[in-house]
């Protein structure tokens, strides 16, 4: 696998984990676990802490599955491609 194709593939992971951070928060606020959507709607600026919530959840998804699909990518390279060492 080339740079370019390894790039692409961790965008690609990036991308999914981003997505599903910000459903996974979207979801705990509509759903009103453990009453986050109440602190946020009682803060000075309710749009502000929902927006930083989503978007702070979302990168930590994104981070996390990027890295993931980078190591498996990688380790996956160093078996040959018969199935023999």
């Amino acid at each position: 696998m080339n740079e370019r194709e390894l790039f692409r593939h961790v965008a690609l992971h990036f991308g999914m984990g981003a997505t599903l951070g910000a459903l996974f928060m979207t979801s705990l606020l509509v759903l009103n676990v453990q009453s986050i959507s109440d602190v946020v709607l009682r803060s000075t600026s309710p749009i502000t802490a929902t927006i930083v919530l989503v978007i702070g959840a979302s990168m930590y998804f994104a981070f996390g599955a990027a890295i993931t699909g980078f190591y498996f990518m990688i380790m996956d390279e160093d078996y040959p491609k018969g199935g023999r060492r």
